[in-house]
């Protein structure tokens, strides 16, 4: 009776043990990130415009995604770039958004060594801004240029001289990474959407 009783109770045990329960859908997990290797693949391009995403921050001091018009024929990254400094559209103004990246940021040449991009800015950008302006401008660029897929981490350098850059999440780095600026990330919307 006693070893009935132990297989009637192991038996149950094996049934229910997963405590996972079974169900029809996978369960998804909206992020405004999106996967990286999709997002180029996936952006609309017509004629001598492709739409782009770059990251401008919200009135929470948060990065937001935003598509950008970008003429075709021109170097990607000195785009994304160029995008960072331009003005705010008027929904973009109008939506309360911002760019910590100063408008006299220019860029003055790309190298990229495998997932690795060397990004050289002339004098007088961000070198003469401080503090978080300085680590939000930062985050932009990172997050930016890290969407296209093709890039893992940054380095930047004034006149070529690579600079080690203060980061909130990482302390003072050359190679720059979105996992240093996570305080500025995007906000992903809780909760599981089935």
């Amino acid at each position: 009776m006693k070893k009935i009783f132990t297989y009637l109770i192991f038996a149950s045990l094996t049934f229910s043990a997963c405590g996972i329960p079974e169900d029809s859908q996978p369960s998804t997990v909206d992020s405004p990130i999106g996967a990286r290797t999709e997002a180029s693949s996936e952006l609309l391009v017509t004629g001598n415009v492709r739409e782009e995403l770059i990251y401008l921050f919200d009135e929470r001091n948060l990065l937001v995604p935003v598509f950008r018009e970008i003429p075709s024929v021109d170097l990607r990254v000195t785009d994304l770039i160029n995008e960072l400094v331009d003005d705010l559209s008027e929904t973009e103004r109008d939506a309360s958004l911002s760019t910590a990246v100063p408008a006299g940021l220019s860029l003055a040449g790309v190298t990229q060594e495998e997932d690795v991009a060397t990004i050289n800015f002339n004098a007088g950008g961000l070198e003469v801004i401080e503090g978080d302006e300085l680590a939000k401008a930062l985050a932009q660029i990172v997050f930016t240029l890290t969407e296209t897929g093709t890039l893992d981490a940054i380095i930047i350098s004034i006149n070529g001289d690579t600079k080690t850059w203060p980061t909130p999440n990482g302390g003072d780095q050359q190679f720059l990474r979105r996992i240093q600026f996570m305080s500025y990330a995007p906000e992903v919307d809780s909760g599981i959407a089935q």
